[in-house]
């Protein structure tokens, strides 16, 4: 029973993560599911549902397709639906029941592709994972099929020549930061500071637009659902990423200095070599948590603890430490399936008696309002911050704009004092 989750919610799952992530990009989107998860998506997890149209569909899957392992009904009906509306691509994954029978998805997408002609992707997707390998994995696909090679060789420090750097936004969906404003913010950073977006993946671009992101000098990584993409254009095209969030006044500026640096090739104080055994890759990453050369000491009672999201949390405590001088900040990533990559220095944690032990023992706790239900006794100690990807539509209206020098004044204000 110490496995059962009593009082807290589930992360958005991976077939959600992929509908999130495409989106915006006029292609067609199937879960393959009998009914259900499509509601699911549109109404808690996808606040651009009403005002935005777009492509995401479910299969409706029956009992005896289920039993018989009847594909063909799948790949004929997407394929019609595809040649009536002739979408950019199509993109295919499922729920738990098509895991349960091995529904080979990349299978199904080469069937549609052969016959529409059109690019399909086929995840395979289980409803169980979080929507961060999801959305990983449907932005390293958007990357591999629809990247053009950029019009001159990259060098280091971007093109010669070019005036100013060229930045990727990588990650970038709901999930982790609403439709408050922070996206809107993030872009604003970049062209008020003397640097061109070049793509944004994917809120409020395009697919065409998206396709020339080999082009770009730097990408910046702002969540854990844009890792995969970076390693590729690292690996392909030389690109180096910069991974965290312009959080906070100390944090926009070192955010904003990495991006140049990262372009031109060169490392500060914010420049950390990768752990080659955990990316696989042996690429270099630049991540905003690396302020301090050395660790506080460890402490027997965390001063604050964050729960949820690997970059988020990473930048949020860089703004406490710095900033705020808060030494003992303690992070939990309830999503076991996060990249290995960021998981330096963050507890992974998915038992409800473990979390709650782990919130008990902090002075505050800054998570999604929900985990404040581990301890309703102790209710003045959490700082809600909803989190999209966990609670839903339920919090969207408490979602501060957490981009930008601003925060930092939010945080000092409903933290209040920790000693």
């Amino acid at each position: 029973m110490k496995q059962a989750q009593r009082v807290l919610s589930t992360y958005s799952v991976d077939i959600f993560g992929i509908c999130s992530a495409l989106y915006e990009l006029g292609g067609l989107v199937v879960i393959h599911d009998a009914s259900g998860c499509n509601s699911t998506y549109g109404t808690h997890n996808e606040p651009r549902w009403y005002d935005t149209p777009s492509m995401v569909y479910i299969s409706g899957l029956r009992e005896v397709d289920t039993i018989f392992g009847n594909d063909t009904r799948l790949v004929e009906d997407v394929s019609e639906v595809a040649r009536e509306t002739r979408p950019a691509f199509v993109a295919v994954g499922g729920s738990p029941m098509p895991n349960a029978i091995g529904t080979d998805f990349r299978a199904v997408a080469r069937l549609i592709e052969k016959n529409t002609g059109i690019p399909s992707m086929g995840f395979r997707t289980d409803g169980i994972h979080s929507y961060l390998p999801g959305a990983g994995e449907a932005f390293l696909q958007l990357a591999k099929r629809f990247l053009k090679d950029p019009a001159e060789e990259r060098r280091d420090g971007g093109a010669p020549g070019r005036k100013k750097i060229r930045v990727n936004l990588l990650g970038v969906t709901p999930l982790d930061f609403s439709v408050v404003g922070n996206v809107t913010e993030m872009k604003r950073l970049i062209r008020e500071n003397d640097m061109e977006l070049t793509g944004c993946w994917a809120m409020g671009d395009t697919l065409e637009h998206l396709a020339d992101s080999a082009e770009a000098d730097v990408n910046a990584v702002v969540s854990a659902t844009g890792i995969p993409a970076a390693e590729y254009m690292k690996e392909r095209y030389g690109i180096p990423f910069v991974t965290g969030i312009p959080m906070g006044e100390a944090g926009t500026k070192a955010w904003l200095r990495a991006l140049r640096e990262a372009a031109l090739g060169e490392g500060n104080g914010i420049f950390l070599p990768v752990d080659e055994k955990a990316s696989g890759k042996g690429s270099e990453l630049y991540v905003l948590n690396a302020w301090k050369e050395e660790k506080a000491p460890d402490a027997e009672e965390t001063d604050v603890l964050l729960i949820g999201e690997p970059v988020f949390t990473a930048s949020l405590a860089c703004l406490l430490e710095r900033e705020l001088g808060i030494l003992h900040v303690s992070r939990i990533c309830p999503m076991p399936d996060a990249p290995r990559v960021l998981m330096k220095d963050v507890k992974v944690v998915t038992i409800e008696d473990a979390l709650r032990e782990h919130c008990r023992e902090a002075k505050r706790v800054i998570a999604d309002p929900i985990y404040a239900r581990l301890l309703p006794e102790e209710r003045e100690k959490f700082i809600s911050l909803p989190h999209e990807a966990y609670s839903g539509r339920h919090y969207r209206d408490q979602i501060p704009r957490f981009i930008g020098p601003d925060f930092s004044s939010w945080v000092s204000g409903n933290l209040g004092p920790v000693r």
